[in-house]
């Protein structure tokens, strides 16, 4: 079936794994997300080992509420920059990004939300500090030294949440403000650098099956990751 444009989309451009709709307004940053887009297509396929049987829709928004209701949020924080809608991923325009985003920030969310596709397309059912540090650390859509300031502040004042804490569901706000996206981002880092890809994408299919893919349990693995952090993110 159609899927229904928000506003005025009236332009398009087609690549070989997605098709990006926008206005003229965001026309001179198009390539730009294109190239991006594309350039990280095969590496995240493989490292994930998942493929897109077609190709993906992507919007464009100049305007906040524009991507807001594309995203079917009332009242939705002035942070987001982009999501999943229904059959397309949706994101600000990078023109006119958010506050405490950037150009490139925006760019990089296109990608954030292509991972998200691919981690629900091999299991819908996953916890978000996963899902949500699979995206960020592929997409790289986060400013480094945000991430390092509030891991190590965590660890100065002993306050870095559990992975119960981060797994907040559908509770994006909740998430955000427990610095899930930063935190989750560093757990997705230690589980690739320690244990690798193929280690990730068991996780993947099997979230809580931290004995079998690990050989930890899941306090066992919550202490390495805070290892991790520590000798990675903690200055000395």
């Amino acid at each position: 079936m159609d899927i229904i444009r928000e506003g005025t989309l009236n332009l398009s451009q087609e690549t070989q794994h997605f098709i990006i709709y926008y206005t003229e307004v965001d026309k001179t940053c198009i390539d730009k997300v294109s190239e991006v887009l594309e350039n990280n297509y095969n590496r995240i396929t493989v490292n994930l080992n998942q493929q897109i049987d077609e190709k993906l829709s992507i919007e464009i928004h100049s305007e906040l509420n524009q991507l807001h209701r594309a995203l079917g949020l009332i009242n939705a924080p002035n942070w987001i920059r982009g999501g999943i809608g229904v059959g397309k991923i949706v994101i600000a325009s990078p023109l006119n990004p958010p506050p405490r985003s950037e150009f490139n920030n925006v760019v990089n969310t296109a990608v954030h939300e292509f991972v998200h596709i691919i981690v629900n397309k091999i299991n819908g059912d996953t916890p978000r500090w996963l899902n949500e540090g699979i995206a960020c650390y592929e997409a790289k859509d986060n400013n480094e030294e945000w991430i390092r300031e509030t891991v190590e502040n965590g660890l100065v004042n002993n306050i870095v949440p559990t992975l119960n804490e981060l797994d907040t569901g559908e509770d994006f706000e909740t998430f955000f403000k427990r610095d899930g996206y930063q935190y989750s981002y560093t757990i997705v880092e230690s589980i690739i650098k320690e244990f690798g890809y193929d280690k990730l994408c068991d996780l993947i299919k099997s979230p809580k099956s931290f004995v079998d893919i690990f050989e930890k349990t899941e306090l066992q693995f919550q202490k390495n990751w805070i290892e991790f952090i520590k000798k990675n993110y903690l200055l000395t």
